[in-house]
Formats: C-alpha cells, sequence, structure tokens
C-alpha cells in the first residue's frame, strides 16, 4: 500500500508536498486501509507464486542439498506402495506432496506449519519490496518531491531516493535468502518425516516394549 501510495503520488501530484504529521483519519478511512491491505496481500501472494518455480522440484533437484541421499530411497517405498513400475515416474513435486501427506495423516506434522507460514510470508514480501522498489525508482525520475513537515517545506532530492533505493534492494536480497531457507526446510521436513515414520516407525515400537518390560520387572521386584 505504501508502494501504491508512492507512484500515486509521483504519477498523478508530482510537485504536492507529502504532509508528515499526525493525520487523523475517520474509523471508515482506517477499515477501508485495513481492507484493502488484506486484498492487496492476497494479490501479492498470487503474484508472487506466478515468479517462482515450485521450490519441490528446485531443491530436490540440487545434488547438494542434505536430503540427497535419502530422496531415492522414499521414492522407491512411495512407489511400491503405488504399484508403479519405475519410481522415477513419481516427479519430485509429486513426491514431496505424498511424503508430506502421509506426515500429516500419521499424526507428524512437526514444524510444517511454521515452515509454510514462512515460505509464504516471504514470497509475498519479495514481491511487496520489489513493488516499492519501482515506486521509489518512478518517484527518483520524475522531479518535484518535498516533504510538508509543519510550516517548514523540505525538498527531497535523488540522491536521498536512491539512498532509500539502496536500502530496500538490500532488505529484498536477505528477504531472497529467507524464503529459500524455509522453502528448504519445508521439503526436507517432508522427506525425513516420510522416512523417518517407515523406516523408524518399528525402531520407536520395539523400543517401547523394551520399556513395558523393564518397568514391569521393576514393579516385580518391587522397587
Amino acid at each position: 500500500m505504501l508502494a501504491l501510495g508512492i507512484l500515486f503520488w509521483a504519477i498523478f501530484l508530482p510537485i504536492v508536498p507529502l504532509r508528515l504529521g499526525s493525520w487523523e483519519l475517520s474509523k471508515l478511512w482506517y477499515f477501508g486501509l485495513v481492507v484493502s491491505s488484506y486484498f492487496a496481500g492476497h494479490v501479492l501472494q498470487s503474484v508472487s507464486r506466478t515468479w517462482f518455480k515450485n521450490p519441490d522440484e528446485t531443491v530436490l533437484a540440487d545434488p547438494k542439498s542434505s536430503v540427497a541421499a535419502l530422496l531415492e530411497g522414499a521414492r522407491s517405498q512411495i512407489a511400491d506402495h503405488l504399484g508403479l513400475e519405475k519410481p522415477s515416474m513419481l516427479t519430485n513435486s509429486a513426491l514431496v506432496r505424498l511424503c508430506d501427506e502421509v506426515a500429516v495423516q500419521n499424526g507428524q506434522p512437526g514444524d510444517r506449519e511454521v515452515f509454510v507460514y514462512r515460505e509464504g510470508f516471504y514470497r509475498g514480501s519479495i514481491a511487496a519490496f520489489l513493488l516499492l522498489d519501482v515506486a521509489l525508482i518512478v518517484r527518483c525520475t520524475v522531479s518535484g518531491a518535498s516533504l510538508s513537515i509543519g510550516t517548514l517545506l523540505v525538498p527531497v532530492s535523488k540522491g536521498e531516493l536512491t539512498f532509500l533505493i539502496i536500502v530496500v534492494t538490500s532488505g529484498l536480497f536477505f528477504i531472497w535468502r529467507r524464503y529459500k531457507h524455509f522453502a528448504s526446510l519445508r521439503v526436507m521436513r517432508a522427506i525425513t518425516a516420510f522416512v523417518s515414520i517407515f523406516n523408524f516407525k518399528s525402531a520407536g515400537q520395539q523400543a517401547g516394549k523394551i520399556t513395558s518390560i523393564s518397568d514391569s520387572r521393576i514393579s516385580d521386584i518391587g522397587l
């Protein structure tokens, strides 16, 4: 919404000073701002999804991925359960979705919700910061920017706007890194959760039996 405001200012009111101070808005204006921001966020999420490749494919395509060693084993196990002739028929995206769903259905979501939320948050933030960058660049190319602070009229130079552009662009870089981090965590959690459920479930049950036997022996000798 800030980026749209700057764009509107630069295009339609380029020489009108931007007044800084307390703005007394009515409840209707605040309500409209909240509703507009809410739907703007959904629009940005939809737009940002078209800009990036599916992390389910890109993360697993990286040979240096920390789950690369587990990938083919999980693919073979799922292919056997589905009766597929070749494990290669199962794409990386389908593999991640199935592994994720198996973990959820077995009641082992782990930190899944956190990873999904953070991935979407940072992906949408990338779109928002890009739009803000564009708005500042447009404002930088259109002369006449100034701020009204009380009775003072303070001109905004292109150097100052360039500084803001650099700050926003730097923030965009780190937000991009955070997006990739949580997208990778989400994908790796799905694979490792599936492998843990299907390969270590019996080990967990055996450990439970040993604990039960030990407890019964302790009770038998009166300890």
